[in-house]
């Protein structure tokens, strides 16, 4: 059998483009109503199945509050729940400030340098000590302050077994010092100036150990050209 094509070329294309818009129109018609359903579906869960969420929520907390306001004397418990937790913080941070005592025995050097201490003022918020006394003369007083100067404290941190060495006191300053005279003796007064290192108080330090190195710190001794070693063959400073 013989066919014959007679439509000419161009309406052929334009049955062609015919269906190509068909095709796209539909496409766009069927993505439309599914966007629209996706919309729908939206605006339902935001604006009912959300809001029964946070009705529903709202409900059970205002519930567990009821319980827990009817339980007596409740305010007072969590009260003393919180202070108990808050009671670890406050041990580390409080300090040992006794030890100050036994550091003392330590730092003040043997006769005849000793000095005399009339008073003691501990800042703990600036982290200083405030020294007044007497001692003999002035060269016991340098003697003492570099006595501060080199103090070491050994100790080992709570639950660790490594011995930690450091500096006792992070500076020392003679903030006033002058002759004076007591029960007929001519005595040289001072105040110094500690800042002291905090983990020589520090409650969670064990195994404490306070030293100074016996060294020679005098200038006439240090200055002089037959100084040719540091440390001192005695025990005194």
């Amino acid at each position: 059998m013989i066919q014959l094509n007679l439509l000419p070329d161009l309406k052929k294309e334009f049955i062609q483009s015919q269906k190509t818009k068909g095709l796209v129109i539909s496409s766009s018609i069927f993505v439309t109503i599914g966007a629209l359903g996706v919309s729908i579906l939206l605006f339902i869960y935001v604006t009912f199945v959300q809001q029964l969420q946070i009705n529903l929520a709202t409900d059970s907390i205002k519930e567990k509050q009821n319980q827990l306001t009817a339980i007596t004397d409740i305010s007072k418990y969590l009260t003393i729940q919180a202070q108990l937790a808050a009671l670890p913080d406050l041990h580390n941070g409080k300090g040992s400030y006794n030890r100050l005592f036994d550091y003392l025995g330590v730092l003040n050097p043997s006769a005849p340098n000793n000095i005399n201490l009339s008073n003691l003022q501990l800042d703990t918020p600036a982290r200083t000590l405030i020294v007044t006394g007497t001692t003999g003369n002035f060269e016991t007083l340098n003697v003492f302050v570099d006595t501060l100067k080199n103090a070491d404290i050994s100790y080992k941190v709570e639950g660790q077994g490594d011995v930690v060495t450091e500096k006792m006191f992070a500076q020392v300053l003679i903030q006033n010092s002058g002759l004076a005279r007591a029960a007929n003796k001519n005595l040289v007064s001072f105040v110094v100036k500690i800042v002291y290192n905090p983990s020589i108080f520090d409650v969670r330090n064990t195994d404490i150990v306070a030293k100074v190195p016996n060294i020679t710190t005098t200038q006439s001794v240090t200055q002089s050209p037959q100084a040719g070693k540091l440390f001192n063959d005695g025990t005194e400073q």
